[in-house]
């Protein structure tokens, strides 16, 4: 204990040692071609490192294996301070600080060592860049043909659907004629069978509207709206206005036009389902407290170089905070107390979506809702 104590207490004491120059017989060649390979030796050793943790800070999501980099980064830069300790001997003949140097190089060494050696397996499980290649290839085919089994199952189930809710049509209608019939032949002071019909014609008109929806969705799934023609927004809004008069009149809303913007390129038949799901919406969740107002804008973006058209209303409003990321999924409502289906915004939105566009919604509750359309 005493040497190792007396090691470390003189780490850096030269005096026990002369330099290298004049420990045994140099020449200038000899000595100067051993320095300068020392310090050759260390410059490498060290650019190596650093090099190293250039691509670590990088790439270091990208390099497996990480932890064994550090260790040779570490392994590297201790053989590089060997040498540069070897080249200074020959002036300050520091060979304490050398053997430590030189221990602590060894046993890092064989630590770089064991853990190699413990990666050596999964390291030969890597495939080459021609492996991943081929098995990226059989991927992509794998991913080509599910999709085209995904799409060719789409189609049949929207088919499907599609038929389905038309085959439906019928009977439906059918029913609504019979119970027509029913009401004109029954006795009107049968109070429990007028109840009767009542709730079947109730039932009746939601699975119609059901069958209507969900060809509505086929629809929107399927058309791609590509009567494209400049438009005439306000000849649009009021056709819409004139096909649902006897709804409007009902609601006593006043609705305003503000065009800034008079026309639009854009498929009439999807502008108009556009219009017409934001503005049914603004009638069918008006407030009972207050007149509903509806205004309609349109305007153009000189930002975005895009038209704008906003449908702005004061009837019940939407807590955003709860709902807006439900906002246009399907069969999603908000106000459970009035007929709906949660089908319109879904419709809506992935008309525009579908188009290019997008749709931001400003809304509080008991005060209105602003739907933007950025076409």
């Amino acid at each position: 204990m005493e040497e190792v104590s007396d090691f470390f207490s003189k780490l850096l004491w030269s005096e026990s040692w002369p330099a290298r120059w004049y420990c045994g017989k140099w020449t200038d060649f000899h000595g100067w071609l051993y320095i300068f390979s020392s310090l050759a030796i260390w410059a490498a050793y060290f650019a190596i490192p650093f090099s190293l943790f250039y691509m670590l800070r990088k790439k270091k999501d990208e390099i497996p294996f990480v932890k064994i980099l550090w260790l040779f980064i570490l392994f590297i830069l201790l053989c590089g301070l060997t040498h540069l300790v070897d080249a200074i001997i020959f002036w300050e003949p520091v060979y304490r600080l050398s053997a430590l140097i030189l221990f602590i190089t060894a046993i890092i060494s064989w630590i770089t060592v064991w853990a190699l050696y413990k990666v050596i397996p999964h390291a030969l499980t890597l495939k080459s860049p021609q492996q991943l290649e081929i098995v990226v290839n059989e991927r992509t085919q794998q991913l080509a043909e599910s999709n085209q089994n995904l799409v060719r199952l789409n189609k049949d189930m929207d088919n499907f659907i599609y038929s389905a809710s038309h085959d439906l049509k019928s009977p439906v209608n059918n029913i609504e004629g019979l119970l027509q019939l029913l009401k004109a032949e029954m006795n009107p002071e049968n109070k429990v069978v007028t109840s009767l019909i009542e709730k079947i014609e109730n039932s009746t008109a939601k699975v119609k509207n059901t069958v209507i929806n969900l060809t509505d969705i086929v629809k929107v799934q399927t058309n791609p709206y590509e009567d494209i023609q400049e438009i005439n927004i306000r000849e649009v809004l009021k056709e819409i206005l004139s096909e649902n008069e006897i709804l409007v009149k009902a609601s006593h809303a006043k609705i305003t036009f503000t065009l800034n913007v008079e026309t639009i390129i854009y498929s009439k038949q999807a502008f108009k389902s556009i219009m017409y799901n934001l503005i049914i919406n603004s009638i069918k969740y008006k407030s009972p407290d207050r007149s509903l107002k509806i205004e309609i804008m349109t305007a153009h973006n000189p930002v975005t170089n895009r038209n704008e058209i906003s449908v702005k209303d004061n009837g019940l409003g939407i807590d955003l905070d709860l709902c807006r990321d439900k906002l246009f999924k399907l069969f999603k409502r908000f106000h459970d107390h009035i007929e709906g289906s949660g089908v319109g915004l879904y419709i809506t939105n992935k008309i525009v979506e579908d188009k290019g566009g997008k749709i931001e919604v400003e809304s509080a509750v008991n005060v209105g809702s602003v739907f933007k359309i950025i076409f």
